[in-house]
């Protein structure tokens, strides 16, 4: 569908191409590290074929290679771009960087069922000066009924169990996003989740050396195999 938009329109289709691998390698248990320590980086399959379906499928399509630059704000205050990867907290980014935009809507869809990026976290130093204090604070900020007014705010799904089950998530809908009912799909999308990706202490290296393979042929500065091999030779190198 992706690659007969772009035909029919000239338009490109989704976002980013790495934001598309983000998604695949957020629904792998096992991508370049396992727990024993050993690299599995180049040799892992699913690794390759998450490469191989960015490259072959998604860079044709995309607007722009990776995220977050001035440029990729500036077409999605546009309506340059047709689709993007929607985690619940990127419904407040896209509200705020383009109001002026009509016909935004979010799909209870996600090709190979859920995704986990990730979580934030809220640490207390032993030696601060008010620790007890600091304790309460993070527990207020992490009950149920915060992390549910974060949420009408500005779209971050909450983490709690207990909130999830609530009536003000299910219920609500985003009259910016065509009043979708984006508490409900959060949900949806949530159970749909199978695996927790295991991110080791290299993780983040491996996965931006990826992410600049898929760069170089999204601009052209190597072809796909190429990129490839400059990718592990960098992994080989760390």
């Amino acid at each position: 569908m992706g690659a007969d938009y772009v035909a029919e329109t000239g338009n490109p289709f989704i976002d980013s191409a790495n934001s598309v691998l983000q998604g695949i390698v957020n629904q792998l248990e096992y991508s370049y590290e396992q727990p024993d320590g050993s690299i599995i980086a180049t040799t892992n399959p699913e690794v390759r074929a998450a490469y191989d379906a960015v490259v072959d499928r998604a860079i044709p399509i995309a607007a722009f290679s990776g995220q977050w630059s001035e440029d990729w704000f500036a077409s999605m205050a546009n309506g340059e771009y047709a689709a993007m990867l929607c985690p619940p907290w990127m419904h407040g980014i896209i509200s705020g960087t383009a109001p002026d935009i009509d016909g935004w809507d979010v799909a209870n869809a996600f090709p190979g069922g859920g995704g986990n990026w990730g979580g934030s976290y809220l640490t207390i130093p032993a030696n601060g000066s008010n620790v007890e204090a600091a304790k309460d604070l993070a527990a207020w900020l992490t009950s149920p009924e915060v992390q549910l007014k974060a949420f009408v705010n500005v779209g971050t799904f909450p983490s709690q169990i207990e909130a999830q089950g609530s009536s003000d998530l299910s219920d609500f809908t985003n009259e910016y996003f065509n009043d979708a009912p984006t508490g409900q799909i959060g949900i949806d999308r949530a159970n749909a989740i199978t695996v927790a990706p295991y991110k080791g202490p290299q993780y983040f290296q491996y996965h931006d050396a990826l992410q600049d393979a898929v760069n170089r042929v999204f601009d052209g500065q190597e072809d796909k195999e190429s990129s490839w091999n400059s990718w592990i030779a960098q992994v080989e190198a760390f």
